[in-house]
């Protein structure tokens, strides 16, 4: 339903060679939710909102086709960062689910991240709280 959709902020800065980059989102089945790349200008800040159902698992996937990623990405809820990195290489893989308007799960930060040590981002502040 529509009432569970909530809108994902994804800004990617482009390192010297933006043609290099590209991300996805994709579903627990595999399937793509939304893609960017094809970036034209580099060190260039490219931001784009994203619809995504509430109490579903997602993973953001950002790749370099050359291995040299040295760009930044982050992925943000209203006015809170839940997933941010930056020189990613070849790259780099987060699994989230966004639970509702204030309250996002995501694992560690990983090349292939996995299943364990989830990291539960709420409230007005960013500060992590590990869960086991």
């Amino acid at each position: 339903t529509s009432d569970s959709c909530l809108s994902v902020k994804i800004g990617i800065l482009t390192d010297n060679y933006p043609e290099q980059t590209n991300w996805f989102i994709s579903a627990k089945d595999g399937s793509v939710v939304v893609s960017g790349g094809d970036y034209t200008e580099s060190t260039t800040s490219y931001v784009q909102h994203q619809c995504l159902e509430a109490e579903r698992f997602y993973t953001f996937h950002i790749s370099d086709t050359d291995g040299d990623g040295s760009g930044s990405y982050q992925l943000s809820l209203g006015k809170k960062t839940f997933i941010e990195g930056e020189g990613f290489n070849s790259s780099m893989q987060h699994k989230f689910m966004l639970a509702d308007t204030d309250i996002v799960i995501v694992t560690p930060k990983r090349k292939y991240a996995n299943e364990g040590n989830a990291i539960l981002v709420s409230g007005s502040k960013l500060a992590g709280k590990t869960t086991d």
